[in-house]
C-alpha cells in the first residue's frame, strides 16, 4: 500500500531530524507531553502519530511534512533550499542581516573566481 512508503518515510525523517537535533525521544516526548513510549511507538511504526502530534513534531523539529511525503519529486538542491528558508524564517532581524552579509560576500568571492 502507497500510504505505507510515506509512513515509513516520516518515521524515518522524524527518527532522523530528532537524531541530528541531538534531542532524545524522553526530551521529544516531555515536549509533546506525551510518554517516551509514544515517540518510540511511533518511530518504530507500531503507532501512527495523531494529526495534531505530527503538527507538533514537524514544528519542533523544523521539518516540511510536505518535503518528507513527496520528497520523491525533489532535488537535493530543492531540499537544501527547502530548509535554508526554513531557518530563514524563525531568524530574526540581526541574524538575518549577518546571512546576507554572508552570502554576499560568497557570491562577490564566487564571482571574483576565488576559492
Amino acid at each position: 500500500m502507497k500510504c505505507e512508503q510515506e509512513l515509513a518515510l516520516l518515521r524515518e525523517a522524524i527518527r532522523n531530524e530528532r537524531k541530528d537535533k541531538r534531542i532524545t525521544q524522553e526530551e521529544l516526548a516531555e515536549m509533546l507531553e506525551v510518554s517516551p513510549t509514544h515517540i518510540k511507538h511511533i518511530e518504530s511504526g507500531h503507532r501512527k502519530p495523531s494529526i495534531e502530534i505530527l503538527f507538533e513534531i514537524a514544528k519542533i523539529l523544523n521539518i516540511s511534512l510536505d518535503s518528507v511525503v513527496f520528497s520523491k519529486n525533489k532535488s537535493a538542491h530543492m531540499d537544501t533550499r527547502e530548509k535554508v528558508d526554513r531557518l530563514l524564517d524563525i531568524s530574526d532581524e540581526a541574524s538575518l542581516r549577518f546571512i546576507l552579509n554572508v552570502l554576499e560576500a560568497l557570491r562577490e568571492k564566487e564571482q571574483a573566481g576565488i576559492k
